[in-house]
């Protein structure tokens, strides 16, 4: 089972100030105390008080708590911080080093935006919503985006040209350079197949040289990928949508991330004979998730000068100077063409400095500097591709963050902007987007394409893709998805073989049986629809779909029957922003029943029992662990 530690922290953060909410009876400890003795009270009221918060799961207790985090760290920060260790170790919801990592890491940024955010005026209820999803969608608030001019009419997207050039889609790279051949790949961290201390030399499963399904990819499977790619692809330039460290989200930091980060790229280059326009992840930050605002305030110019240095060797002078503002650059690869690479880090939801000030709608003004780009790409005649990390359509997208960015597609789609390019899942799939009004293949006006990952992490076949596009209209002609089979690593090993690349398969041949599409024509917004009306009508179009959208990993779940996961799964190609998505943020745990709390002689741990989430809907990115 998983559990979002993210959410794990923030609860734990709460509760261990709860005491100070308004709506308990107890009160701060005695002045009268050492600090030490102080903060030794605080942890004897903590047990019976994080109890009973955590029963009852209820919005308001979790405004409360907030509330009581807030009053306690002004008193003293690193109360909340220990207090939260102390209950993570022992609760033994993960290893005593992960506890201590994530606290001190993620902890203070928390903290700090709690201390900033106005919590009994929404954006208690907005944290508590869009980061744990126990209060209810507080509803969008961001309004309307002002465009400089208005839509001209009749805009149309030029005509299709009946050439073919090739563009390559890798995303969420995520090799680990600590990956180690016969470690544990069955272990209790969040990331396996690394030698950490203590573990036993003997291991349950021993780590495939090639990888394993609980792990990041070896760099030796890495450059295998790339080795292969160049073999059957010769692209005009291709795309990498973002997240390069591996998941080791309790260890990094900005001088971890930094060389990592660089020695991928510098071994990307190496293996592409191609020009690459990246976009940055939420996993490129030390520690990870973290992009300071102008308004938070905090240091992340170090990371967008070294991002800025990675990616000279690919982009002209403007773009780089541009990335060293907050990550964001337009580039054009070819004439007629420009690339928009956007910061989707300001509309994560585990981006914790964005609490603190969740009515400033458009960090740093990235969407208004997007829509000033967009405007001077429509009064050129270009086409335009935006890529970025963290798709909006995703439920880790704050809310209003993705209205606005949603408007700014309906404006510029289909005339200007040609495609939309994300990654961040590790799945593969798309997202449709639509104009005003019912949601229907007539109104249907871009597709935002998700790229399956290059890691295997978790239970996932390692892949990527290559689009074939008209290289005057610059849409997507076919889309072909290439996987090696990572079941067969041991035996990859036993036989000193090399992994079995292959094209697991063309869209326009898999759906197109479902629904035909003249040769001359790209898989648009509106084919993509039809292909989404196949999916509810035809049980084999959609567990083709499932199969795909799971790059056929023998780990995948069944999706069928009367669970819903056919619908919702069906849904969320259909919701362009995340404010549409049928699943909403949830709370990852649950309290056991009362016959398990008393079996239970700690009178903590009983209180979370492993929720029995969708897992159709496992994230495979940011704070997670598996279990």
């Amino acid at each position: 089972m998983r559990i979002g530690l993210s959410t794990v922290i923030l609860s734990l953060v709460a509760a261990t100030s709860v005491i100070a909410a308004p709506v308990s009876d107890s009160v701060n400890p005695p002045m009268h105390l050492s600090e030490l003795e102080q903060r030794g009270w605080v942890m004897d009221k903590l047990k019976p008080l994080f109890q009973k918060a955590i029963n009852s799961l209820q919005c308001n207790a979790c405004v409360a708590a907030l509330t009581g985090a807030k009053s306690i760290a002004y008193l003293n920060k690193n109360w909340v911080l220990d207090a939260a260790n102390s209950l993570c170790k022992e609760m033994k919801l993960m290893d005593a080093d992960v506890c201590s990592g994530l606290v001190y890491s993620q902890g203070p940024v928390m903290i700090q935006a709690v201390l900033q955010a106005n919590l009994l005026s929404g954006d208690g209820k907005m944290i508590c919503f869009q980061a744990l999803g126990i209060c209810p969608s507080p509803g969008i608030t961001s309004g309307a985006v002002s465009f400089p001019k208005p839509r001209p009419v009749n805009a149309k997207a030029p005509a299709p040209s009946g050439k073919l050039v090739d563009v390559m889609h890798l995303s969420d790279w995520h090799v680990d350079s600590d990956y180690v051949p016969g470690s544990e790949a069955e272990c209790t961290k969040p990331l396996c197949c690394r030698k950490y201390p203590g573990q036993s030399s003997t291991p349950k499963r021993a780590a495939s040289s090639w990888g394993d399904y609980k792990c990041d990819a070896p760099k030796k499977l890495g450059i295998d990928m790339l080795k292969y790619a160049s073999s059957i692809s010769h692209p005009e330039f291709s795309i990498m949508t973002g997240d390069i460290p591996p998941h080791t989200v309790w260890l990094e930091t900005k001088e971890s991330v930094v060389p990592r980060t660089r020695d991928a790229f510098d071994t990307i280059a190496a293996g592409l004979n191609t020009n690459i326009f990246p976009a940055i992840g939420n996993h490129e930050a030390g520690p990870t998730n973290l992009f300071p605002t102008k308004m938070s305030g905090g240091d992340g110019q170090w990371l967008y000068n070294a991002l800025a240095d990675d990616w000279a060797r690919w982009l002209p002078a403007d773009a780089v100077k541009s990335v060293r503002n907050y990550g964001a650059y337009t580039a054009s690869p070819a004439p007629g063409l420009r690339i928009m690479s956007l910061n989707f880090n300001f509309c994560y939801s585990l981006n914790f400095y964005l609490y603190g000030h969740t009515k400033d709608y458009d960090p740093n003004g990235q969407l208004k500097w997007f829509v000033q780009q967009l405007q001077a790409a429509e009064d050129a005649g270009e086409r335009v591709w935006v890529i970025g990390h963290v798709g909006p359509s995703q439920t880790d997208c704050i809310q209003n963050w993705s209205h606005l960015y949603y408007q700014i597609i309906q404006r510029y789609s289909p005339h200007v902007i040609a495609e939309q390019f994300f990654g961040h899942t590790h799945y593969d799939e798309f997202s449709l987007f639509y104009g005003q009004g019912a949601k229907s293949a007539q109104n249907a006006i871009s597709t935002a394409w998700i790229g399956p990952s290059v890691t295997p992490h978790t239970d996932l076949n390692p892949g990527f893709r290559v689009y074939k596009v008209d290289p005057v209209t610059w849409n997507v002609h076919d889309s072909l998805t290439y996987i090696a089979d990572l079941s067969k690593a041991a035996q990859w090993d036993k036989e000193n073989k090399t992994p079995d690349w292959h094209l697991e398969y063309s869209a326009r041949e898999a759906y197109g049986t479902y629904v035909p599409i003249n040769a001359t024509q790209p898989l648009s917004a509106s084919w993509w629809h039809g292909v989404t009306n196949a999916f509810e009508k035809n049980s084999t179009a959609f567990q083709t779909y499932w199969k795909y959208y799971n790059k056929q990993s023998p780990k995948m779940v069944a999706c069928d029957g009367p669970s819903g996961c056919q619908a919702e799964i069906i849904c969320a190609t259909r919701a362009g922003k995340s404010e549409d998505a049928c699943t909403a943020p949830a709370f990852p745990l649950k309290r056991e029943d009362d016959e398990a709390d008393a079996a239970d002689k700690t009178g903590l741990h009983s209180l979370y029992k492993r929720a029995e989430a969708k897992p159709w809907h496992k994230k495979q990115c940011g704070l997670t662990a598996s279990y």
